[in-house]
């Protein structure tokens, strides 16, 4: 089965040593989405779970999009937040991106992150054909 690396201007690049996500056969796996702005390399709103989720569905919308996938193609989710007593918050926010049929989601508290990163996201999506 063919790997094949995903890359996109359109959303935040990598922090680190590792790819925006990969597409394998038909699925989409991608890295852990940050709320970085992709414009100025910047997080949007410090500790702020809502504007972060925002742009973390904003860049995975990207990512997605440059593999010939979208949002509504997400079958699974992984959530990392710092404070479990946002999770709320973030449910609200994120429903508006999944309103019917929304993916499997485990969600997890992983204590403070680094910078003002309030949440991170992966997603496996699949490409239909």
């Amino acid at each position: 089965m063919k790997k094949e690396l995903i890359s996109t201007d359109r959303a935040a690049q990598p922090g680190g040593w590792y790819s925006q996500g990969f597409q394998v056969g038909d699925f989409v796996f991608t890295a852990g989405i940050t709320g970085t702005d992709p414009e100025t390399g910047k997080l949007v709103g410090p500790d702020d779970i809502q504007a972060q989720t925002h742009q973390i569905m904003k860049n995975m919308k990207a990512i997605l999009e440059a593999a010939g996938t979208d949002l509504e193609h997400v079958f699974k989710t992984l959530v990392f937040v710092a404070d479990i007593d946002q999770f709320s918050i973030f449910n609200e926010t994120y429903k508006q991106y999944f309103p019917e049929n929304p993916p499997a989601r485990s969600t997890m508290q992983v204590g403070k992150f680094n910078g003002g990163m309030a949440i991170e996201i992966e997603a496996i999506a699949v490409i239909e054909k």
